[in-house]
């Protein structure tokens, strides 16, 4: 099915087959009137779930819902049976609007809606909601790769711009429209007065603050209503200079032709009357809306809306899978047209957005608390996480959870604003750590088991904004590269990010932790009597100082800081930091490389854990306080997964990556390169004979240390675990205590194949270095039995330990990791 045969099923959908007792009326023969003093909602669904939240928050916290009428254009109206059934009891009247119909009705009032055009759907280049490259010209606006989906192009989003014009509404002065993922917690008939206070030549009234996506802190940020057309991505700018917007080649997106701001100027002065100036324009969006529809009609604003869509499709504007066709051509229809609700009321009615796709940890890192969403007239759960979903936040899902059981605002307000009222739960059964050598494959080991509902390992198949990194236990030395973007919300969940900046707030906690300097702080970072040590970690600063005021005036050493985040990690804490496990774990673990434990890769001037060992057991004396995984891993009984690998063959991924400068890779292409890439690489053979002793000696010291703590250890090797996925999963499924989980995706790694004597150009002469070491003997003769099967038919001779001989059989290519 094509695109425009798949939109139009979706608008001229079956009807349904019966008729609830509990509507009103099936709204096809009544004209909605205000004059006994109602009021009245608009919205556009088929969705069950989201309307029974939406419908029954509106007729809780309404004073009088009886005068609440509900219009629901649907083509689907079973649904709306089935809602209005679950309502039936709470007063508000529910009319159902087949959408049919709806259309039948604004074309008997002569308008041809924008998807009946012969134009319409020339844009799109597939049914994957891809655009047409071949269609852009040098007025176009190319869409980021994200930007690409039917739901833009939909009737019922054109259908918004013709509201004025159902028949059903001819005689209304004003509509709130509004979506189905909301909780109304005022009364709707505040918001419906709004219309009095609007500006001379204002028809609509719009929720204005905004989140965005914060590269810098790699999270989403809170704008508020500093935010403009010029910085939003429905208008192709995106707080770019406009020079910068300018698209350099014919692949390239996210960008603008070079005659797209002129041409956009032009129509904006043809259509509205006005030069386009972005800057001066509010973003807003259209969650929850009045309109005046008596103002709409005289300022003929349907009219420049297909104005503005017919230069669309004559100047190839922006394609119409895109957020900019969706969102951008309304912007510019509702050009200087729009006031913001916080702006035309009293006591204010503020519309809180984002809670579809921002976590409870980012609200708190963006100094927000629970007094926002307490303060909110309207939640909006815009995003791709709806408050019904069991992924849901457990902080945001309360509003929904509490209407749902029949409680008004006013009775469930305290508990949101109880700091520990949504805090998740965990039913922990242990905590486990993957100890690994560097290139061991347990990078692709950690993705793996965290795709398990029950298992927080390293998030990368959950909420990787908010759940725990991979390396949190890296010494700082280590991960110094990391904390570079001082912002980025996880740098709070390392230890070594505390270590490092707590002492410099508890020495400055009285200045630092006081309300008014953090409010400073925040607001304005660039002020001369601000600290530069505290604007570098303003982001982070509630969470320390929350740590800091714990310890009163007591001082804490490395040891016990390290004591006591281990605690709060191995507990999944969440009220420590930003990170959360999903809420369903039931083991939460970390990775610890190999070389960050001990005195023995440890550079000189820096820290490491345990350094108070050497690789043969021997105790050292060391200047400052010992940080301990070992002792803490025996006191928490923390369960061990030893994930090792061959040493040689780690030591040669690890060049390999060094020199290529990829260490993961997702694609055959990439494989394919560093592949191409990693032949003929010359080794120190002295050297790679040392360093393979010095690893191998390090390996038996862990392995000594972890048989005496008296932990659970699951040694597991990456070769047979790459080649039994399934069965190697069971394992750690059994070992953690976890149920068993079907569906894991990344069992396959992409890897670089190559016989090792073609990576390593003097490989004989490595060989031979090695076999000189006794002690490393027995990795000759690990490898002989290992590949007995490839020497059968050999002559009795060659069946000695030659390295090279060995490696050149097809069983015994290198096969690493990227």
């Amino acid at each position: 099915m094509s695109v425009l045969g798949l939109v139009l099923t979706l608008a001229l959908g079956a009807q349904g087959a019966w008729r609830s007792k509990h509507l009103d009326t099936d709204g096809s023969d009544l004209v909605a009137t205000a004059d006994d003093g109602s009021i009245h909602v608009c919205i556009f669904s088929d969705r069950v779930e989201g309307l029974k939240g939406t419908l029954k928050s509106t007729a809780l916290n309404a004073a009088e819902p009886e005068k609440v009428h509900i219009w629901i254009v649907t083509d689907n109206t079973t649904a709306i049976d089935i809602v209005a059934d679950y309502l039936f009891d709470t007063g508000l009247h529910i009319h159902a609007l087949e959408l049919d119909e709806v259309v039948d009705g604004i074309l008997q009032n002569g308008y041809k809606p924008v998807w009946t055009w012969d134009s319409y759907n020339i844009s799109v280049k597939d049914d994957q909601a891809n655009w047409d490259p071949k269609w852009a010209n040098e007025n176009t606006a190319r869409p980021d790769t994200w930007d690409h989906s039917t739901m833009h192009m939909h009737p019922l989003n054109h259908l918004r711009f013709y509201i004025p014009y159902i028949e059903q509404f001819k005689q209304l002065d004003r509509i709130i429209f509004m979506d189905d993922d909301l909780i109304i917690q005022g009364d709707m008939r505040q918001a419906w007065d709004a219309k009095e206070n609007l500006p001379k030549g204002k028809m609509l009234v719009g929720a204005c603050e905004i989140w965005k996506w914060g590269d810098e802190t790699g999270s989403f940020v809170y704008s508020g209503k500093d935010s403009s057309y010029a910085k939003s991505s429905a208008l192709a700018q995106t707080g770019r200079d406009i020079k910068d917007t300018f698209c350099t080649s014919d692949d390239q997106v996210g960008c603008v032709g070079k005659n797209h701001w002129k041409n956009l100027d032009k129509l904006n002065r043809e259509i509205n009357g006005k030069p386009f100036d972005a800057e001066s324009q509010p973003e807003w969006n259209f969650g929850f809306t009045l309109f005046d529809l008596e103002a709409w009609r005289e300022l003929h604003v349907t009219e420049n809306y297909e104005k503005w869509m017919h230069a669309n499709y004559d100047d190839h504007i922006f394609p119409e899978t895109s957020l900019m066709y969706g969102l951008g051509i309304p912007f510019m229809a509702y050009y200087d047209r729009v006031s913001c609700w916080d702006d035309v009321t009293e006591p204010k009615i503020n519309v809180r957005d984002g809670f579809g796709y921002i976590q409870y940890p980012e609200f708190l890192y963006n100094g927000l608390d629970a007094t926002y969403l307490t303060s909110g007239f309207v939640l909006h759960y815009d995003g791709w996480i709806k408050p019904w979903m069991p992924e849901a936040d457990p902080i945001f899902a309360i509003p929904y959870e509490k209407t749902m059981a029949g409680v008004k605002f006013a009775d469930y307000k305290s508990i949101i604003e109880d700091p520990k009222s949504g805090l998740p739960e965990y039913n922990l059964k242990n905590s486990f750590v993957v100890l690994s050598d560097n290139r061991a494959g347990s990078g692709w080991f950690m993705d793996l088991i965290s795709e398990h509902p029950e298992i927080c390992a390293s998030g990368l198949h959950n909420n990787d904004r908010t759940t725990y990194p991979i390396d949190v236990l890296v010494p700082f030395d280590k991960s110094f590269s990391k904390f570079e973007k001082k912002r980025a919300m996880t740098n709070q969940c390392y230890f070594s990010f505390i270590e490092h900046y707590l002492p410099q707030v508890m020495a400055n906690k009285k200045t630092w932790c006081s309300t008014k300097y953090q409010t400073t702080l925040m607001q304005e970072s660039q002020h001369a009597k601000l600290d530069k040590a505290a604007v570098e970690i303003k982001d982070h600063m509630p969470m320390l100082c929350q740590w800091a005021e714990s310890h009163g005036s007591k001082q804490m050493n490395s040891t016990t800081l390290f004591d006591e985040y281990y605690q709060k990690l191995v507990s999944a804490d969440s009220s420590a930091w930003a990170c959360r496990c999903p809420a369903g774990a039931k083991t939460i673990g970390t990775r610890v490389l190999t070389d960050w434990v001990g005195s023995t890769f440890v550079a000189q001037g820096h820290g490491n854990l345990d350094m108070n060992f050497d690789d043969l057991g021997n105790t050292l004396k060391t200047e400052s306080d010992g940080v301990s995984l070992l002792e803490n891993l025996a006191r928490h009984k923390t369960k061990v997964i030893f994930f090792k690998r061959d040493i040689l063959e780690e030591m040669v991924s690890r060049r390999v990556a060094t020199e290529t400068k990829i260490f993961s890779s997702q694609t055959e292409e990439i494989s394919d390169y560093v592949t191409r890439m990693s032949k003929g690489l010359e080794f120190a053979p002295v050297a790679l004979a040392n360093e393979l002793k010095r690893r191998e000696t390090h390996r038996n010291f862990l392995n000594k240390k972890l048989a005496s703590l008296g932990v659970d250890v699951l040694d597991l090797d990456y070769s047979e675990c790459k080649a039994k996925v399934s069965l190697c999963i069971k394992k750690v499924e059994k070992f953690l205590r976890v149920s068993t989980h079907d569906g894991y995706k990344a069992q396959t790694v992409v890897s670089v194949k190559r016989p090792i004597q073609e990576v390593v150009k003097n490989f004989d002469e490595v060989m031979d270095e090695i076999l000189k070491h006794p002690e490393i003997e027995a990795m000759a003769s690990h490898i002989t039995l290992e590949h007995a099967d490839t020497l059968a038919d050999e002559p009795e001779d060659s069946k000695k330990p030659k390295m090279s001989r060995l490696y050149t059989n097809d069983l015994a290519q290198m096969e690493s990791e990227f």
